[in-house]
């Protein structure tokens, strides 16, 4: 039977100007723009020293590069992977000091491996904002493998890695930065699940 309902799922943000922040680092990918954009709207003409990070990686196809390209801020970096995004991000954190604010927007995958580098530096709670701005794709580990897949929209899929078929949980953990799925027959061999498409 599936458990739903788990009450482990990130509780996201909206973007909004930190205060105190002395350097303030805007990072998302795809769709995230949208937000970004929104933030850098508010941040306009208060003097702030503002990088930001953009990966053209999106699930969704949406692409805000045009528009972030005639924004006002100290740098623009693009990205073709977000996971190069994620890389530069933890060079430019283990470069900055203290006073600096993080804002994150993009998916849910994009955001949990994002916010793993923050937590690696240590930064509070009142240092970053988390804005979701994907659909309803899931990164996903497998507790048999130990195998991440990316974008898994449906509720029984198989597995890349030991090719079991897998029932996606709602458990999220911040650790992992993905959803966990377990075999999906294992207390009746053969029986599987409907392969509902995830809707949140």
């Amino acid at each position: 039977m599936l458990i739903t309902g788990i009450k482990s799922r990130p509780v996201y943000d909206q973007l909004r100007p930190l205060p105190g922040g002395t350097r303030h680092i805007v990072a998302g990918q795809g769709s995230g723009g949208r937000a970004m954009l929104r933030l850098l709207g508010e941040m306009s003409g208060q003097g702030l020293h503002i990088t930001v990070l953009y990966s053209q990686e999106s699930f969704s196809g949406q692409d805000f590069l045009a528009e972030l390209q005639l924004q006002q801020v100290a740098e623009l970096r693009v990205y073709a992977s977000n996971q190069a995004l994620v890389e530069a991000l933890d060079q430019l954190l283990g470069e900055s000091r203290m006073g600096t604010r993080l804002y994150l927007s993009g998916s849910e995958s994009f955001i949990g491996t994002a916010m793993q580098v923050a937590t690696a530096y240590d930064l509070n709670h009142d240092e970053v904002l988390r804005e979701d701005a994907g659909t309803y794709v899931r990164r996903i580990w497998c507790v048999h493998c130990d195998t991440y897949t990316e974008n898994v929209t449906k509720r029984v899929f198989q597995c890349p890695g030991c090719n079991l078929m897998l029932v996606v949980r709602d458990h999220y953990s911040r650790r992992l930065a993905a959803f966990q799925a377990v075999k999906a027959d294992a207390e009746a061999p053969g029986e599987l699940p409907e392969a509902e498409e995830l809707d949140t």
